[in-house]
């Protein structure tokens, strides 16, 4: 009984440690006052297809994990960088994006990776863009 305790406090963990993070990070520059913004999201997925856990990317969030929600897509990424341009009152330009699918499960803070072959897949989206 107490080793099933153990266990599940340790799956609970692990699952907020390796869950999915959407986050918006900016950086001034002081010679132009330009600012460059990066929004990046990325969750996991069973089988590359159903969502397990991401980052809740909702304005208005309760939670900053999304469970069984695919919030791992570019036109979510991009919504909530039109918003933060328009809530700063800015332009957006110079805008580029990254998509990346792995089928390696690396432990958080580590270079360990294991192979977990499409059973569990991680997905992640950035998109930069600069705001005048």
């Amino acid at each position: 009984m107490k080793s099933h305790i153990v266990l599940s406090i340790f799956l609970v963990s692990a699952l907020f440690l390796s869950a999915g993070c959407f986050s918006i990070d900016v950086a001034a520059n002081r010679h132009t006052h330009e600012r460059h913004v990066l929004v990046t999201n990325y969750g996991w997925y069973l089988f590359g297809k159903i969502p397990l856990v991401c980052g809740n990317v909702s304005p208005r969030r309760f939670t900053p994990f999304a469970f069984f929600r695919d919030d791992v897509t570019m036109d979510k990424i991009q919504s909530r960088f039109i918003d933060f341009a328009r809530k700063e009152g800015c332009e957006a330009r110079d805008m580029m994006y990254h998509m990346s699918d792995q089928v390696l499960f690396t432990l958080p803070g580590s270079s360990i990776s294991f192979p977990l072959p499409y059973f569990i897949t991680y997905r992640e989206i950035q998109l930069s863009g600069v705001l005048q």
